[in-house]
C-alpha cells in the first residue's frame, strides 16, 4: 500500500478509535460550591473545649435618691414632735437599762420585741433596753395584748392625756398607749399585728410624731404595715437617743443641735 494513502488512513482510524472510546467527549462542567464548607474535625483528646458565651447586658437601674444629713435632721423632727407635745419625750438618759414585759402575748410577738431591742441597742448611744422580755406586767414598758371588747375598755384619759394615742386600722382599734402602757389587739395577724407592737413601742419611747413624706416609713401616715425601720427611721433613733438630745428639750433646742452644730 502506498505510504501517502496508509497515514490518512491510520489518522482516521485512530479518530474513529477516540470518540468511540468517549476520550474525545466534553468533560462535564464541574459544580462551584459558593462557599468552601471544611469538614468539622473533632478536638484532640484531652483537649477542654470552651463555649462561647453571648455577653448579657444588665437593664438600666435609676440611681437612688441621695438623701442629706437635712433629710434625715427633717425626718426626725416629723416623727418626734406631734401634735400634742411640744417638748421632747423620749426615756430619760439613765445608766439603768430599761425592762419590757409582755402579758397574753405570743411566742411570736416576744420574738418581735427581742428583735427590735438588739436593733434598737445597736443603734443607741444612750439608753439601753434588757435583752430579755418579761412575763407579766412588772416591766417599765408593759405590753398586754387584750380581745377588742377589753380593748376599748382602756380608757386614755389621764393627767397626760395629751400624750396617750390611739391607732386605729380597718374601723377598728388596734392599739392604745396609755403612758409607758401599751395595749395592742389581740385578734390582729400577720403584718399589721407586728407593726402596731412596734409602732406602739417606738411611741413610748418618744416618737409622737408621723412622717408624712415617707410611705416606707414606719411613722407613714395614714398608717402602713411596715414591719421594720427604714433607713431614715434608724437614723431617726440614733438621733433621738444619740449623745446630743435628752428628754423636755423643745424644738427650737433640737433644732440648735441639728442644725447649729
Amino acid at each position: 500500500m502506498n505510504s501517502r494513502l496508509f497515514f490518512p488512513f491510520l489518522a482516521i482510524f485512530t479518530l474513529a478509535f477516540l470518540a468511540v472510546a468517549g476520550c474525545l467527549s466534553p468533560s462535564p462542567p464541574t459544580a462551584v460550591s459558593e462557599t468552601n464548607t471544611l469538614p468539622t474535625l473533632p478536638p484532640p483528646p484531652g483537649t477542654v473545649v470552651t463555649e462561647t458565651e453571648t455577653p448579657v447586658i444588665p437593664a438600666f437601674t435609676p440611681a437612688p435618691t441621695l438623701l442629706s444629713s437635712e433629710d434625715i435632721n427633717l425626718h426626725f423632727i416629723d416623727v418626734a414632735f406631734g401634735s400634742g407635745n411640744i417638748f421632747l419625750e423620749r426615756l430619760p438618759l439613765s445608766t439603768r437599762r430599761t425592762t419590757i414585759s409582755l402579758n397574753a402575748g405570743r411566742d411570736s410577738d416576744r420574738e418581735t420585741i427581742e428583735a427590735f431591742i438588739l436593733k434598737f441597742n445597736a443603734l443607741s448611744q444612750s439608753n439601753k433596753l434588757f435583752e430579755n422580755t418579761k412575763t407579766g406586767q412588772s416591766g417599765d414598758i408593759r405590753i398586754k395584748f387584750l380581745p377588742p371588747d377589753g380593748l376599748k375598755a382602756v380608757d386614755l384619759s389621764s393627767e397626760v392625756g395629751w400624750l396617750n394615742r390611739e391607732f386605729s386600722c380597718d374601723g377598728m382599734s388596734c392599739a392604745k398607749i396609755r403612758g409607758y402602757d401599751i395595749y395592742i389587739n389581740d385578734q390582729m395577724e400577720g403584718d399589721q399585728r407586728t407593726h402596731y407592737l412596734l409602732r406602739a413601742l417606738l411611741y413610748t419611747l418618744g416618737f409622737k410624731g408621723d412622717s408624712l413624706r415617707y410611705r416606707d416609713s414606719i411613722f407613714a401616715f395614714p398608717e402602713n404595715n411596715a414591719t421594720s425601720l427604714s433607713f431614715l427611721d434608724e437614723k431617726a433613733v440614733q438621733v433621738m437617743y444619740g449623745l446630743g438630745m435628752d428628754n423636755g428639750m423643745t424644738v427650737d433646742d433640737v433644732k440648735r443641735v441639728l442644725f447649729f452644730r
